[in-house]
C-alpha cells in the first residue's frame, strides 16, 4: 500500500516592483494640490514638526519652540572642548548651508514689523476673485438659448433640465419623462444628447459610470486605457481590486494607480462645478500679464504659498556634544522632513511655473486674439519641452488656475488637440468650434448651412475636417442640424 502525501517546496522567483520612496509620495503629493490643500499639508507638518519655521511677510516667526533649551545645560563651561567634540558630519553641514541660503532669500526688512504694502491690493484681489452666484439650472438653459433650439428641442430639453439633480445626474427615467411631454423615446434621446454636450462635462448621465465616460468622450479619449477601466472595472476599483484588475488588462498595478490618478482628475459630481449655494474664491496659482513694454509674462502667486526654514535653535542643539543622543535622533528625523517639505515645495513652484512659460509660449496669439487663436498643444509635448514625464504635466496642471488679461482659466483649458491646414497653420479643436459657429450665425435662416457645407468651408479655408467631426462640434455648441435650424416663414 502507498502513502500519498503532500509536499511542500521553496523557489525564489525575481520581479520588478515599483516602490515609492517618502520623498517622492511627498513631491506628488504637492505637485498634485491645489493652493489650498497645499497650504493644508504644509500646516499639518508645521503641527507635527517643531524644526520647521513659517515666515510671514513681516518676518514674525509663526511657530513656537516646543523643546526649550534641551541639552544646552553646561555649554558654556567649555566653548572650545564642545567646538572640538560637535559633530561635522555631511548631514548637518547640508542643514547649515540650507539655513544660510533660505536667510538670503527672506526680504531685506524681514526683522521689522510694519504692515506690509501690498494688503490693500491683495485684498482688492480676493474681491476680484470672488464667483457669482448661479444655480445649474440657469447655466443649462442660457446654453440651450444659447443654441437657438426648435420650440419642440427646447420643450424637451427644458423638461429634462428640470430633472438634473444639483449634482449633475439625471433623476428621472427618459420614459417617464417622454409620457409628460408626449415625446417618443428617440426625440427624448436627442434632447438629452444635446444637453450631455453642455458644460460641465458629464453633466446629464445616469449614473457615476456615464459620468465619467462623457467627461472622457469629451476629451477624445475613447480609446484609452482610462476609459476602458471605468466601462469595465469601476465597480472593481472601488472595491479596491488592483491586482485582479491589472492582471485582467496585462498591466502592472504602478500603470494602474497612474489610471486611477487620471480617474480622480475626473469630476463625479459634474453639477458641482456650478456653485448654487455658497460663494467662494478661486486662487490662481499663476499670472499671466504684460510688463511696461507690453510683453508677456509669467509670475508666480508667491502670496498664498508659505516661506519655510529650518530653525537655527535645532541645528545648533545637533551640533552641541551634550545634546542626549535620543533628542539628537529625535531632532535629525525632524529635520529630514522639513528638508524634504522644503525641497518639494521648491519643486512644486518650479514645475508649475516652467509649465506656464511653455503655455505661454505656444499660446501667445491666444492672449492677444482670444480663443479663436488657440493653437492646438498636448500634454506630451510640454513634457518634452521641459524634460520631465507626461503624467508630471497631468498633476502639475490638475485644479490649478491662471490669471491672465482675458480672465481666469483652469491651465488645463490651453490643452487642446487640433488640425493643420494645408500652408502649416494649426488650428486647436476649440477654434475650429468658432470657425463653425462664426458660419452658421451668418448663414440665411431660409437656406441653413448643412454640415456637409461647413466641411467644404473648413477645406477652403485649407482645414481638413471630417463630416462627424463637425456635427459633433456643432451639437458641442448646442447648435442643432440644419433641418431643424431652418426657417421655413
Amino acid at each position: 500500500m502507498v502513502q500519498q502525501g503532500f509536499y511542500q517546496s521553496q523557489s525564489q522567483e525575481m520581479r520588478q516592483e515599483q516602490i515609492l520612496a517618502p520623498h517622492q509620495i511627498l513631491s506628488l503629493e504637492m505637485l498634485s494640490a491645489p493652493i489650498l490643500e497645499m497650504q493644508t499639508l504644509i500646516n499639518h507638518e508645521l503641527e507635527i514638526n517643531p524644526s520647521l519655521e513659517r515666515i510671514d511677510n513681516n518676518g514674525v516667526q509663526l511657530v513656537g519652540d516646543p523643546v526649550e533649551d534641551v541639552g544646552t545645560s553646561g555649554r558654556d563651561n567649555n566653548d572650545e572642548g564642545a567646538g572640538q567634540a560637535a559633530e561635522k558630519d555631511e548631514f548637518l553641514a547640508n542643514l547649515m548651508q540650507l539655513d544660510e541660503s533660505w536667510r538670503d532669500s527672506l526680504p531685506r526688512n524681514h526683522t521689522k514689523s510694519s504692515s506690509f504694502d501690498g494688503d490693500d491690493e491683495k485684498r482688492k484681489y480676493f474681491f476680484d476673485s470672488l464667483t457669482n452666484q448661479e444655480t445649474l439650472s440657469d447655466y443649462l438653459q442660457e446654453q440651450l438659448r444659447m443654441g437657438n433650439p426648435s420650440d419642440r428641442v427646447k420643450e424637451i430639453c427644458e423638461l429634462i433640465i428640470g430633472s438634473i439633480s444639483e449634482s449633475g445626474y439625471l433623476r428621472t427615467h427618459l420614459a417617464d419623462l417622454a409620457i409628460i411631454c408626449n415625446a417618443t423615446m428617440e426625440e427624448m434621446n436627442i434632447g438629452l444628447k444635446l444637453i450631455q454636450s453642455f458644460d460641465p462635462p458629464g453633466i446629464g448621465a445616469k449614473d457615476l459610470r456615464e459620468c465619467l465616460m462623457l467627461q472622457l468622450e469629451r476629451q477624445n479619449k475613447q480609446n484609452t486605457l482610462t476609459y476602458k477601466v471605468i466601462d469595465k472595472y469601476l465597480d472593481k476599483i472601488g472595491k479596491n481590486r488592483i491586482v485582479e484588475i491589472a492582471k485582467a488588462l496585462k498591466i502592472s498595478p504602478a500603470s494602474l494607480y497612474d489610471v486611477i490618478f487620471e480617474i480622480k482628475q475626473l469630476q463625479p459630481k459634474p453639477g458641482n462645478a456650478v456653485e448654487s449655494s455658497s460663494e467662494h474664491y478661486v486662487l490662481p496659482e499663476i499670472f499671466i500679464e504684460q510688463d511696461e513694454g507690453k510683453n508677456y509674462i509669467v509670475k508666480s502667486n508667491k502670496d498664498f504659498v508659505p516661506k519655510l526654514r529650518i530653525s537655527s535653535r535645532y541645528i545648533k542643539l545637533l551640533d552641541d556634544p551634550s545634546t542626549p543622543k535620543e533628542v539628537k535622533h529625535y531632532i535629525r528625523e525632524k529635520v529630514s522632513n522639513g528638508n524634504l517639505l522644503i525641497k518639494s515645495l521648491s519643486q512644486r513652484q518650479s514645475t508649475i511655473h516652467r509649465i506656464s512659460e511653455r503655455i505661454l509660449a505656444h499660446q501667445k496669439e491666444f492672449f492677444n486674439g482670444g480663443e479663436e487663436f488657440m493653437k492646438p498643444l498636448t500634454m506630451g509635448q510640454v513634457a518634452d519641452e521641459i524634460g520631465v514625464h507626461e503624467t508630471t504635466v497631468s498633476r502639475a496642471i490638475a485644479n490649478k488656475y491662471v490669471r491672465t488679461n482675458r480672465g481666469m482659466f483652469p491651465l488645463k483649458h490651453f490643452f487642446t488637440s487640433g488640425f493643420q491646414a494645408e500652408d502649416g497653420e494649426s488650428l486647436s479643436s476649440m477654434s475650429i468650434r468658432k470657425k463653425i459657429q462664426a458660419f452658421i450665425s451668418e448663414e440665411n435662416p431660409s437656406k441653413p448651412l448643412s454640415d456637409k457645407v461647413i466641411v467644404d468651408l473648413l477645406v477652403e479655408q485649407g482645414f481638413t475636417v471630417a463630416r462627424r467631426t463637425v456635427a459633433k462640434y456643432r451639437e458641442a455648441l448646442a447648435i442643432p442640424s440644419s433641418h431643424m435650424r431652418k426657417n421655413h416663414g
